[in-house]
């Protein structure tokens, strides 16, 4: 038997739900509550509220990688890591607004969201500006610096796996991303990071799996 079936075949440590699993679930039902709570009371510092928002939910994608592949939720580093999702959800509450603002500038309209304009605001951050492919970059550079030290980024990009994971991480914003977003601008703006802090539980899954040369990518049946 071949050693990537092995690994695929081998039993995955407490996969079975557990104790730990109840309390994540929760943990993200009183987060929740949290974070509707601040949206609906607290408007005067967006930014703040954006980093709070993904510091606390964003992370939640990363424990869950570690549930799903070592049937653990605590991820080495867990604070580190929260606190870079938290600088994470500033850099994407600001591009929202730019973002949002330019596009419509562009189509010239300044009504709500129509769904066409929502998927053109999506498809120009997740496709055509290059912001969507270089904010996962970021993310997979800040996380090998977190597992392997400080280097030169392009060392990183030479690691076993990038061209893997910027397959994935092409397919994503492409099959994934775009469509989710479209949806994000279909919100009223206060809404807005709140939904994409829970996309961010996605987006740490999926950037997590996407780094691991180990992990295996799903294929259709």
């Amino acid at each position: 038997m071949s050693e990537n079936l092995q690994h695929t075949l081998a039993p995955r440590r407490g996969m079975g739900l557990q104790a730990h699993d109840l309390l994540a679930v929760l943990y993200l039902a009183l987060v929740t509550w949290l974070v509707i709570y601040l949206v609906q009371n607290v408007h005067d510092h967006p930014f703040i509220l954006a980093y709070v928002k993904f510091f606390l939910l964003a992370t939640f994608g990363e424990c869950l990688k570690k549930r799903i592949t070592q049937g653990v939720w605590i991820p080495d580093h867990l604070i580190l890591r929260a606190l870079i999702w938290g600088c994470f959800g500033v850099w994407i509450a600001t591009s929202f607004m730019i973002l949002d603002s330019g596009v419509r500038w562009l189509v010239g309209t300044t009504s709500p969201s129509s769904a066409i304009t929502a998927f053109v605001i999506s498809a120009w951050m997740n496709v055509f500006s290059g912001y969507g492919f270089f904010m996962m970059l970021t993310h997979f550079i800040t996380d090998r610096m977190i597992e392997e030290g400080v280097k030169n980024p392009v060392e990183y990009m030479r690691s076993q796996g990038f061209a893997r994971w910027t397959k994935i991480v092409f397919l994503c914003l492409i099959f994934f991303w775009t469509p989710a977003h479209t949806i994000t601008f279909l919100l009223p703006n206060m809404w807005r990071v709140v939904f994409a802090a829970y996309l961010g539980i996605a987006l740490g899954a999926i950037l997590s799996f996407a780094s691991d040369p180990g992990a295996r990518v799903p294929r259709a049946a």
